[in-house]
């Protein structure tokens, strides 16, 4: 989309900030408030098994709000913005690292139709075009489980166990891999989808979320 249809589209749908929802300027990652909180540096941190993974936030303040609208009031508007947040995190923490395909964390069908969108597939196909890197669907989700955020930590790590399996094996065998989610907590989400993918025979591995919220 080039630079004057976007603004002819943002004059009749005004852009807004992920953040806080005040309307912005065209091409604006953020509101002037907003972007004052912006880390000068990476969360980087690790899923559950090893896996590095960069994140632009910490789950607090207008990040945690970002997210939370973003993926529970259907603010599907936002996925750009919020996505060249995670690619400027991976370019940043993974500068040597080629990815052949960047996937995503799957959901249930039952929860994909419950709630309309895999807020998650979105971050990743918009990290994945402004990386210019292929995207691919590469893990599945077969069993519906619990919701994480309602889990302790012990009960978390049980109720990933076996719940995905890998999709397009021939693109993750001798491949690099870049997994995106919303978050990162206790990396037990992420760090089962990275397990089977390196079981499944991807090469590297590594993980970007928009916020960490790290508990051990």
């Amino acid at each position: 989309m080039n630079k004057v249809f976007k603004y002819i589209i943002a004059s009749v749908f005004p852009e807004h900030c992920p953040y806080c929802g005040q309307p912005v300027t065209v091409g604006t990652p953020a509101c002037a408030d907003c972007e004052k909180h912006f880390p000068e540096t990476i969360r980087e941190c690790y899923a559950k098994g090893g896996y590095p993974c960069a994140a632009p936030f910490s789950y607090d303040g207008v990040f945690a709000e970002a997210i939370k609208n973003y993926k529970f009031h259907g603010r599907k508007d936002y996925t750009e913005k919020l996505s060249e947040q995670i690619a400027r995190a991976v370019s940043c923490s993974f500068i040597n690292v080629r990815f052949d395909y960047v996937t995503c964390v799957p959901m249930h069908k039952n929860q994909l139709k419950s709630r309309g969108y895999n807020q998650s597939q979105l971050l990743a196909k918009g990290v994945a075009k402004a990386l210019n890197i292929p995207y691919s669907s590469l893990i599945t989700k077969d069993k519906e489980n619990e919701p994480q955020h309602s889990l302790t930590s012990n009960q978390k790590r049980d109720n990933v166990k076996g719940v995905y399996k890998t999709i397009n094996i021939d693109r993750i065998k001798g491949n690099n891999i870049l997994v995106i989610d919303d978050i990162i907590t206790t990396g037990y989400t992420l760090g089962e989808c990275c397990k089977i993918l390196q079981k499944a025979g991807a090469k590297k591995i590594c993980c970007a979320t928009l916020c960490a919220k790290i508990i051990r």
